[in-house]
C-alpha cells in the first residue's frame, strides 16, 4: 500500500518537475526579433492549460492517451523553449525526436502498469517499505539538485545539444562537482522511482535514460572543448562526468 501511494505521489512530483522545466524554461528564454510578446504569451499560455489538463485527466484517461499526448507537448514545448540563436550544434533533428521518445518510454516502464511483462513484472527488490523510502526520498533529492543546476544554469540552458552566440562555461553551484548536473539529478530521480517501483522495468528505464543521457552529455562536451579548449580541460580535472568530484585531479 505504501509503495503504492508513495509512486502515485512521485507521478505528481515528476509532472509538475516536468512542467516546471518547459513552461518556465520559455519564460527565461528572451524573446526572439519578430515574435510579439502577446504570440510568445500566448504559447505559454497554452502549455500551461494543456498540462493542467493532462494533470487532471491522468486517472481518468486510457494511458496510452495521456502519453501520447504528452509526448506532443513535451515536443511543443521544448520546441519553443529552444534558443533563438545557436551558434554551434551537435545534433539532427530525427536525434532529438529519438531522445524524446526513449525519454517517454522511460516514464511509461515507470508508471505504466502494462509495461510489467514477462520479466520486467519480475521483483527486484522486496517490497518493504523502508527500500521504497529510501528510493522516494532519492528520487526528491534527485529533482531537488536537477533544478538547482537548472536555475543557476539561467538563460544558458537548452534541450538541444547547442552553443549559442553568447554562451558561458559555466563553472560555479552545481557544476563546481559535476560537469552535468542536470542529468546526474534526474538520473537518481529516476533511479529512486524505480527503487520504488521494485521491478526489472525500472531498470530498463534507467538503463535507456543512462545510455541515451551518456552520448548526449559526450556530443555536448566535444563542442564545448572545442569552444573552450583549456579553460574546459581544466574544468573537466575539477569536475566529474556525472558523479560529483570533490578534489580536483592532478
Amino acid at each position: 500500500m505504501m509503495q503504492e501511494q508513495l509512486l502515485w505521489a512521485l507521478g505528481y512530483i515528476w509532472a509538475i518537475f516536468g512542467a516546471y522545466w518547459i513552461v518556465f524554461a520559455r519564460g527565461l528564454r528572451a524573446t526572439p526579433p519578430g515574435e510579439s510578446r502577446f504570440y510568445a504569451r500566448s504559447r505559454l499560455t497554452a502549455l500551461v492549460i494543456t498540462f493542467a489538463l493532462l494533470l487532471f485527466l491522468r486517472d481518468v484517461s486510457p494511458p496510452v492517451a495521456i502519453i501520447t499526448f504528452g509526448f506532443i507537448w513535451a515536443v511543443l514545448g521544448l520546441y519553443w523553449a529552444a534558443p533563438a540563436q545557436a551558434a554551434q550544434t551537435g545534433e539532427s533533428t530525427l536525434y532529438r525526436l529519438l531522445r524524446l521518445a526513449i525519454l517517454a518510454i522511460t516514464f511509461s516502464l515507470l508508471f505504466w502498469d502494462r509495461t510489467a511483462i514477462g520479466f520486467l513484472a519480475k521483483r527486484l527488490v522486496p517490497p518493504f517499505p523502508t527500500i521504497a523510502l529510501i528510493g522516494f526520498a532519492s528520487a526528491t533529492l534527485g529533482l531537488a539538485v536537477a533544478l538547482w543546476a537548472r536555475i543557476h544554469l539561467g538563460q544558458h540552458w537548452s534541450d538541444k545539444v547547442v552553443l549559442r552566440t553568447d554562451h558561458q562555461l559555466i563553472r560555479s553551484g552545481p557544476y563546481a562537482y559535476m560537469r552535468h548536473p542536470i542529468y546526474s539529478g534526474v538520473l537518481l530521480g529516476v533511479a529512486g522511482t524505480a527503487l520504488v517501483v521494485g521491478e526489472w522495468r525500472g531498470v530498463l528505464a534507467f538503463t535507456l535514460l543512462f545510455t541515451n543521457w551518456t552520448i548526449k552529455a559526450k556530443k555536448e562536451e566535444r563542442i564545448l572543448s572545442a569552444r573552450f579548449s583549456d579553460q574546459f580541460q581544466e574544468h573537466v580535472r575539477h569536475a566529474g562526468f556525472l558523479f560529483p568530484r570533490f578534489r580536483a585531479r592532478s
